[in-house]
């Protein structure tokens, strides 16, 4: 009976535990090896599943592809389960090494670890707050630029067909794929504008042809149709993000507050 709960404890806790300690170690082991577990688990899952398609008189490839799946799919089951596993040590202030090495810690030395919590600390950390604080406010600021640049314009437009007639590729200090010149033609009279090589699908490539939304008053007020609606994709993305961390933050906020609370409270009485 010892034994089992020396295996099931390695395989639930210690293990987890000890995974978690060496990818947080900064250790090239734990990605090497977690590579080279998943393709060996893939590996039997597929063998099994051909054996099985064998037997049971089933097309080979598909019965290898779902084999496969499930082995990925239980490699990836237990990296979920080592996330849940931390986090239970966390809250209990146990670091990941304590746990894998077995060793019973009590009181305020028992998370040892270095940046690990420990007991009566609180639960949420003031960097995770300041991490969603920051991620808040980059995608948001992504979110609301890319909405300004898909704005509608005030006053009527109208659409044609321009054409990329010079390729500026990007300086050594500049990130992106460059800009584009492109020409179009309204009322005859050709106009030109600069715009990001990249509007979102492809790369543009000189002489390719690429729709242009101008200004009916001011024909020479234009830009690329395709960089609007890449745009406003991106905005409702970028925005969706933003909020979804601004709620992350607020939560962790309040997490982090009340832990600060109670601690104090703890000492003062």
């Amino acid at each position: 009976m010892r034994r089992i709960r020396v295996v099931l404890s390695w395989a639930f806790v210690r293990g987890p535990a000890a995974a978690y300690a060496l990818a947080d170690s900064g250790s090239s082991l734990f990605g090497i090896g977690s590579v080279l577990v998943l393709v060996v688990v893939a590996a039997l899952g597929s063998g099994i599943g051909a054996l099985v398609g064998l037997i049971a008189h089933r097309p080979v490839g598909d019965a290898v592809f779902v084999g496969g799946m499930i082995g990925i799919g239980a490699v990836m089951a237990y990296l979920v389960l080592m996330l849940v596993v931390v986090a239970v040590l966390w809250v209990r202030g146990l670091s990941p090494s304590d746990a894998a090495s077995g060793e019973k810690l009590p009181g305020r030395h028992a998370a040892r670890g270095y940046g690990w919590r420990r007991p009566g600390e609180p639960l949420v950390p003031g960097s995770l707050v300041l991490f969603f604080a920051l991620m808040t406010l980059a995608f948001g600021s992504l979110g609301v630029h890319a909405r300004q640049v898909s704005r509608p314009w005030d006053g009527p437009t109208a659409t044609t067909n321009g054409t990329v007639v010079a390729v500026h590729e990007p300086a050594w200090f500049e990130k992106g794929s460059g800009t584009v010149d492109i020409r179009y033609t309204v009322a005859g009279v050709e106009h030109v504008i600069e715009t990001g090589r990249d509007p979102g699908e492809h790369v543009l490539a000189l002489g390719e042809v690429v729709p242009v939304e101008y200004d009916v008053a001011e024909p020479a007020k234009a830009r690329s149709t395709w960089a609007v609606e890449s745009a406003r994709s991106d905005a409702t993305f970028w925005l969706w993000l933003g909020g979804g961390c601004g709620v992350l933050g607020l939560l962790s906020g309040v997490g982090y507050l009340v832990g600060r609370l109670r601690s104090s409270g703890r000492r003062g009485g």
